[in-house]
């Protein structure tokens, strides 16, 4: 992999001035004239403070973010579904220097904790992540590093020049990665909306070309679709990541042919840093993936996870990380070869469908409601969605509509529990895995 390809930006100035050569789908409309909009903003206001990006629609979002990498000017990812209190944390951090999002409110006009280095942090992509601390964060990414991934994983499944399908929300890795894989390695990206796809509605794009990426739920979901799975049936592969599948899903997927290629990744990695190969999973092997060659993994204490890789972040936002290892919250085992089988979390985040909920912030927001004496957000195993979140409270019984109701402006969707257990006395507070 030559250096060169990984540090300049020609790939991120093509998409821009040819937007047609990468990008493709029903949701790709829009993408020209949004880009044509936010370079013009960005040359009129020459902004200092980091560009906030929040649009509904992922063409113009991806508009939004590349006009600001083609810049070198920091762009920060938001999500336009956070609540109140999400946006609210997100004020205290960061202050836009522009703001590209329609029909979404920016957030509180509040002076952040700590004053931004527009020298420091030039050139960076700051992508929201959950984790442990509670709050709203970001990990500091470059385009180098994500170009970095989408070399390696083009490597690994011999995909330079693939259609990238995608309907994953791009404020996310996994949603942006596909449109970097695209635009570095001469392929093209497909936008397609989830509901179509849900709806049993085919891409129309060569399966032999695919490469597709989902979360389990949304696998799960299209598995009643026989039209659909029989052209993912033929793509070249299924990335499938974000959670941990369930067995039975997996069983499915290899009855019905599906190249089902497990993903282990994270934000801080520029998503994917390691995959089981589609003939691995067909063959029935056990569920071990593969760094990717721009990786190296290994286990500490507990079965920790630890990752060296090019695409490593430079730190959580405003804190720098020194560059070598990055000690992960996963543990996990290896085989002989050095392929990993992630196994769960070691801290109390509970991944729902793909998302990650911080249980401290949910709860510290159902207090705040004042509709229940205290309460204990779990995650608990779901068939659908991986793990899902419930809340176990005390105090008289509350109605779950009342409840759900009075967290809808606070949290996003995601984080809303999907169950309330009332009871007498709380569980107590413990890591998932000690």
């Amino acid at each position: 992999m030559e250096p060169a390809r990984l540090s300049d930006l020609t790939a991120v100035h093509r998409a821009l001035a040819a937007p047609a050569e990468w990008l493709g789908g029903p949701g790709a409309r829009g993408f020209s004239v949004a880009s044509e909009d936010f370079l013009k903003k960005i040359q009129k206001e020459k902004p200092i403070l980091p560009i906030v990006v929040a649009q509904k629609e992922p063409a113009a979002y991806l508009a939004g973010v590349l006009s600001a990498v083609e810049q070198m000017l920091p762009v920060v990812l938001a999500n336009p579904y956070w609540g109140e209190v999400e946006r609210a944390q997100a004020a205290t951090q960061i202050e836009p220097g522009l703001w590209f999002g329609k029909n979404t409110n920016p957030w509180p006009r509040v002076k952040p904790e700590e004053a931004f280095n527009p020298k420091k942090w030039s050139g960076t992509i700051l992508i929201p992540t959950g984790g442990s601390g509670g709050r709203v964060r970001w990990a500091v990414q470059q385009w180098s590093a994500l170009a970095a991934a989408a070399h390696a994983l083009a490597d690994f499944l011999e995909a330079e020049g693939c259609i990238h399908v995608s309907s994953l929300p791009p404020w996310h890795v996994s949603g942006l990665m596909p449109a970097v894989r695209a635009i570095e390695t001469g392929g093209k990206l497909w936008l397609i909306k989830w509901k179509s796809l849900e709806n049993g509605v085919t891409p129309k794009v060569e399966p032999e070309r695919a490469i597709v990426s989902f979360v389990p739920t949304q696998l799960q979901r299209l598995l009643p679709q026989k039209k659909l799975v029989g052209w993912l049936k033929n793509t070249r592969a299924i990335l499938l990541g974000g959670a941990a599948p369930p067995a039975g899903l997996l069983d499915e997927a290899r009855r019905l042919r599906l190249p089902i290629t497990l993903a282990y990744g994270m934000t801080e990695t520029a998503a994917v840093v390691a995959l089981q190969h589609p003939k691995d999973f067909l063959a029935g092997k056990p569920v071990y993936a593969t760094p990717l060659p721009h990786a190296k993994i290994s286990l500490g204490k507990n079965g920790r996870i630890f990752i060296r890789a090019k695409s490593l972040f430079a730190g959580y936002y405003p804190v720098a990380r020194k560059p070598g290892i990055f000690a992960t919250e996963d543990f996990g085992k290896m085989d002989g070869r050095g392929s990993i089988a992630p196994l769960g979390r070691l801290d109390r985040v509970i991944n729902t469908g793909g998302e990650k909920v911080n249980p401290a912030n949910v709860e510290n927001q159902i207090r705040a409601t004042g509709l229940v004496k205290n309460v204990r957000v779990v995650g608990l195993p779901d068939a659908e969605w991986g793990e899902k979140v419930v809340a176990i409270y005390t105090g008289g019984k509350i109605p779950e509509a009342k409840l759900r109701k009075a967290l809808k402006r606070r949290v996003a969707r995601h984080a809303i529990p999907k169950m309330w257990l009332q009871v007498k006395v709380l569980p107590p507070a413990a890591k998932k895995i000690l």
